[in-house]
């Protein structure tokens, strides 16, 4: 077992798919488990089947949000990126969710991404009766 599958079988393994039309919007990928949670991207690939003027930006849900990686506008038709972090991952904002950010309509192309959750804050118990 490589490190990328252990920590996502020691964790909560969070890897998915979509594929993305020219109509696709900012779409959540990933909703994290609770606030005291931490999504950690492995890795990102993305096959591009239609090119536009238009970007795709993963990033976590913050107000002022952590971009993980970028497909640069005008990327061109069937190209492939891939964006590796290691087996530990590139960690979001604490509580975030994982989100694909659309600059506008017309990309479209299939999305891969894996990594894991793991609890990364105490939580405060409640009295038992």
């Amino acid at each position: 077992m490589d490190g990328y599958q252990r920590e996502r079988s020691i964790n909560q393994d969070i890897s998915g798919s979509l594929t993305a039309t020219a109509s696709t919007g900012d779409t959540t990928l990933v909703t994290v488990r609770n606030a005291n949670t931490t999504i950690y991207v492995q890795q990102v690939v993305v096959y591009i089947t239609t090119d536009a003027a238009q970007s795709w930006s993963f990033e976590d849900s913050n107000t002022s949000a952590v971009v993980v990686c970028k497909v640069t506008t005008s990327p061109g038709v069937d190209t492939r990126w891939a964006f590796d972090f290691g087996p530990r991952g590139r960690p979001l904002t604490e509580g975030k969710n994982f989100m694909l950010n659309v600059s506008a309509a017309g990309l479209a192309g299939h999305i891969e991404w894996y990594g894991y959750q793991r609890l990364t804050s105490a939580m405060a118990m409640g009295p038992t009766n």
